[in-house]
């Protein structure tokens, strides 16, 4: 005859069930997914995109004509910086901001007249920029300004210039004289600043001079 139960039966497997700890199951934090900005493999693929940087820095990046025409060889290292210092006049006379050079390439001048302006040091600041503007569109002449603007504010293409430029004209060949015109408006600027350079050195030296002569009194 089978044992009868009583209140305490079965109480050490439910201890034993309640005490022993439940092995749950930790599941990783994964962090969301960024949102890729970059690129399309059709859109990369396109003419308008170049391989900047060598072997893992390698990437592919909008092309510019400035940089087009250097890796072309039409252009000089020499015309690539003055390209980027009239991208910088402009900048700061039209949109009011400075962008700072890397350490490797700033200019001690440049790089103390753009720190620690009040309002007024500032407006001045940018209203010399503004004077050189006037003086690069005066020498050079409208259409090649115009050019200038195209090719580093707006940043057109060969071929969106050659179409405002050549409308009657294949894409190919429009694309290669707008090409040689590109070329020869940055060559043009590089000997503008070669030459306002070599006239504020002649004024510096000039003035040197006259504080070392003595005038001698007449006997």
């Amino acid at each position: 005859m089978p044992k009868a139960l009583t209140s305490r039966d079965g109480l050490g497997d439910t201890i034993r069930q309640f005490s022993t700890p439940k092995q749950t199951r930790k599941t990783a934090f994964v962090l969301p997914k960024a949102e890729d900005n970059s690129p399309t493999v059709e859109r990369v693929a396109k003419g308008d995109y170049e391989t900047v940087g060598s072997g893992k820095k390698a990437r592919r990046a909008k092309a510019t004509v400035v940089n087009t025409l250097h890796m072309a060889g039409d252009i000089t290292g020499d015309d690539v910086a003055s390209a980027k210092k009239w991208q910088r006049e402009y900048d700061l006379a039209r949109n009011g901001y400075f962008e700072a050079l890397p350490l490797w390439e700033r200019n001690r001048v440049e790089q103390e007249e753009a720190l620690k302006h009040d309002d007024i040091s500032w407006l001045i600041f940018r209203g010399r920029a503004s004077a050189h503007l006037r003086e690069v569109s005066s020498s050079l002449g409208l259409c090649s300004f115009k050019i200038l603007n195209w090719m580093l504010v707006q940043e057109l293409s060969l071929s969106a210039m050659g179409a405002l430029l050549y409308p009657g004209v294949s894409r190919a060949q429009a694309s290669h004289k707008v090409s040689g015109r590109c070329a020869h408006v940055l060559q043009q600027l590089t000997e503008f600043y070669a030459l306002r350079r070599a006239e504020r050195s002649k004024k510096h030296t000039d003035q040197k001079l006259k504080k070392l002569l003595v005038r001698v009194p007449q006997i």
